[in-house]
């Protein structure tokens, strides 16, 4: 077909001849590069989960019991906080002092986008920024002509064009509005250009303030629904994983391979799950690997697997 061919424009044979890389994780089956909103009512603990995954990104360590495969070059832009407070979270969380973790407090009011740019490519070892919050660092504009899905749409690009232009991924804190009603992705604030653009999309919820239960819900481009249980371990001020709660979140099918699982010192081999569910090995695998994930299992040597004894990871 000789027409003018543009560059955005290519074949189902040219697409399927392209080879495209696996997904790619700032932690193991938990999150993904890209640009995430991770959302939540204030003062829950939002601060505290992100502060979190910037240490366990910094130092290759693991949160939620999801283990980090590469140490990365952090910035963290607490724009609600002081040197003070985080200092405060640091050392009551007990936390290790990585000396690729950075911090400001005091990130420019307008032209923020433009410095923040600048700093990446200044500092190109940077793998990831965490802005809290998305309202301090980008407000919404709406202008004559110019919806509130449009100004929302707007921020979340200037985001993803830095992001492309300097291959960092960006963790964006965000608010949930008050009394919405439906799908959990729409309690978070503003309209469908934020849920829209961006690659994943995660929210910390309490039934009620002070509660030190939680749960956490995860859906994105590049991974599959999560929600795990969440229990706020008062002693170091982190949140882990509450396994009896979280029983509650498996599908019947993980339940059952749950069951199949003894506690140690016995164990299973992913052969005997195989036969007694009637299911093909990959797909035991995957389910066991979910199960791992979450902490529910151990996995011994020899393809051995065993039930986890402790209620938390």
């Amino acid at each position: 077909m000789d027409i003018l061919k543009l560059n955005t424009v290519f074949s189902a044979e040219e697409l399927m001849a392209q080879e495209f890389k696996p997904t790619q994780w700032l932690v193991d089956n938990l999150l993904p590069e890209g640009l995430t909103v991770l959302s939540g009512a204030p003062k829950i603990g939002k601060s505290f989960l992100s502060l979190e995954l910037a240490v366990a990104v910094a130092t290759q360590g693991s949160v939620l019991g999801h283990c980090v495969s590469k140490a990365r070059s952090v910035l963290v832009l607490a724009l609600e906080d002081g040197p003070p407070r985080l200092f405060n979270r640091m050392q009551s969380a007990k936390f290790p002092i990585p000396g690729n973790l950075y911090f400001s407090v005091d990130w420019p009011a307008t032209g923020g986008p433009d410095r923040l740019r600048e700093y990446l490519v200044a500092e190109p070892e940077t793998d990831l920024v965490i802005i809290d919050t998305l309202g301090f660092f980008l407000p919404p504009t709406i202008s004559r002509g110019h919806s509130a899905y449009d100004s929302d749409v707007s921020r979340m690009r200037i985001l993803k064009e830095i992001m492309e232009a300097t291959q960092t991924s960006i963790i964006v804190i965000h608010h949930d509005k008050q009394g919405e009603e439906g799908d959990w992705t729409a309690k978070i604030n503003g309209t469908n250009g934020i849920v829209g653009t961006a690659d994943t999309l995660i929210r910390l919820s309490v039934k009620k303030r002070g509660s030190r239960e939680a749960s956490l819900q995860i859906t994105g481009r590049d991974i599959e629904d999560i929600e795990l249980a969440l229990v706020l371990d008062d002693s170091r001020m982190r949140w882990r994983v509450d396994r009896t709660r979280d029983l509650d979140t498996l599908s019947p099918l993980q339940m059952r391979v749950l069951n199949l699982i003894p506690f140690a010192p016995k164990s299973i081999s992913v052969k005997e799950i195989k036969n007694t569910i009637d299911k093909k090995a990959p797909q035991v695998s995957e389910l066991l690997r979910k199960l791992l994930d979450r902490g529910h299992i151990e996995k011994l040597d020899y393809g051995q697997y065993t039930r986890s004894n402790t209620q938390t990871t």
